[in-house]
């Protein structure tokens, strides 16, 4: 009694998993339906992230952008595979409760006499049977098949640590090129108004006699095509605006980036710092990098899976030893049969011993694409230090050049107004300025994207240091 409690209850657990798998497969395609078919959604909620660090933005698109998603789900099926596998496992292995496989039959047939076999009355009965197979020994294939899926897993873990790196240097070189635009949006505003000024003096000057018509037609042209700079500035801080929310993972029905993140205003008082200047040169950074960049970690994980896919062929020419036992009833008898086996191929046309030597080639080609990583890694982190470093070189020299150049227009204005300086020096010194200005916001920001480049590239978690620098 208690052998049929028991066998009862499990038939009916089996049954009830199914079902729900099932009822969780149905409703998974229901909620995905609509916007397979291109559905209206419902109105979006307006973000507002102004006032958020750069910290903050990482963190939230973390949680946003479908990329992060898609390497997540990738994970659990890598997951779900190995599970998989262990179902097939056989019973003398790290798996042996997963070996039974338990199958029922059912059916109903009739037919005729074969004393009379064209009458039209048939006879028949029903019928059924219980299985049960168990696979007990397979000479290590299911072993290496899973050995070799475990590290596809990792791999796949490797993959979702690279995305993430990705969508932090994509939210920070995007964070950081919408501040450098807006500060030269502010150069070119700021250039716009020198020139407008000028073209004041002209006209006052023109108007006393101490200037000439050509001085004020100049003067008009500069402040026409300093509009013109201001316009192409203003359309630069709308491109890198809308990169920045699609590296935030926001899209247009949740705001713009006046919307989600404006400007500060304040673009050329300060600047703003996210990561401490780093100062370690290339070697270094390879050492590290070798064995912590997700690029490389990924190359290696794919080549151990190949070394196990070797195994799993070598495995594949080795018999497999099961056994059955089971019990058939049809109407009126039973019976029930039992039986050990082993199989073993003897001649397949060489597909057996093809696929290792296939396995070898793969196993080969993934030992180089991990060389290939390696010396990608080392171009990628020779290209970052070197961009550092002249950022870093450069952020002196815009220093120093933008103290000359603000001298030089304070200098020419007052010369102008006295008549020492032509227009040609005075529209020189105004150019001058405005680039000394953009330079000097370009180089430290350049120097920024660099840091962030390099943590995504070493496999570093980014160290913040976040704070407001201002210049006179």
């Amino acid at each position: 009694m208690q052998r049929k409690t028991f066998f009862v209850l499990s038939i009916g657990t089996a049954m009830l998993a199914g079902c729900m798998t099932v009822f969780n497969a149905t409703e998974a395609q229901r909620a995905l339906h609509g916007k397979g078919v291109g559905a209206a959604r419902q109105a979006a909620e307006k973000l507002d992230l102004s006032g958020y660090s750069l910290r903050e933005l990482v963190e939230f698109a973390m949680t946003n952008r479908p990329s992060m998603t898609m390497a997540a789900l990738a994970v659990d099926d890598a997951r779900l595979a190995l599970r998989e596998i262990a179902a097939d496992a056989p019973l003398v292995s790290y798996s042996p409760w997963t070996s039974p496989h338990l199958s029922a039959s059912a059916a109903y047939s009739e037919s005729s006499a074969p004393r009379n076999p064209m009458r039209w009355r048939t006879d028949g009965n029903a019928s059924a049977g219980l299985s049960l197979d168990v696979l007990l020994f397979d000479f290590g294939r299911n072993r290496a098949k899973a050995a070799a899926q475990v590290e596809r897993l990792i791999a796949a873990e490797y993959e979702l640590v690279r995305e993430g790196y990705s969508v932090f240097n994509e939210v920070a070189t995007a964070y950081f090129d919408v501040m450098a635009d807006d500060a030269l949006l502010e150069v070119a505003l700021t250039n716009e108004t020198e020139y407008a000024l000028h073209l004041q003096q002209a006209e006052a000057k023109l108007a006393a006699g101490e200037a000439q018509k050509l001085d004020v037609t100049s003067a008009r042209l500069g402040l026409s095509q300093a509009h013109e700079d201001t316009i192409v500035a203003s359309n630069e801080v709308v491109t890198s605006g809308a990169e920045l929310m699609r590296a935030l993972g926001v899209d247009a029905s949740r705001g713009t980036r006046d919307e989600v993140y404006p400007a500060s205003g304040r673009a050329l008082l300060e600047v703003l710092r996210g990561f401490p200047d780093t100062h370690y040169g290339v070697e270094t950074a390879f050492e590290l990098a070798r064995t912590n960049a997700p690029a490389v970690a990924i190359a290696r994980a794919k080549l151990r899976a190949a070394s196990r896919a070797v195994e799993c062929a070598i495995a594949d020419l080795m018999p497999s030893v099961d056994a059955e036992i089971g019990i058939s009833w049809a109407d009126p008898l039973w019976a029930w049969h039992w039986g050990v086996g082993a199989v073993q191929s003897v001649f397949t046309g060489f597909r057996k011993t093809t696929a290792v030597d296939r396995a070898v080639v793969q196993m080969e080609s993934a030992a180089a694409a991990v060389d290939e990583a390696e010396q990608q890694l080392s171009l990628r982190l020779e290209t970052a230090i070197a961009v550092r470093d002249n950022a870093l070189r450069k952020r002196e020299t815009a220093r120093a050049s933008l103290m000359n150049a603000q001298e030089n227009l304070d200098t020419v204005k007052a010369q102008y107004m006295q008549g020492y300086a032509s227009r040609v020096d005075f529209t020189d010194s105004i150019s001058r300025y405005a680039s000394a200005l953009g330079s000097r916001v370009s180089a430290f920001y350049s120097g920024q994207m660099a840091e962030a480049s390099l943590f995504a590239i070493i496999g570093r978690m980014p160290e913040y240091r976040e704070e407001t620098l201002k210049e006179k």
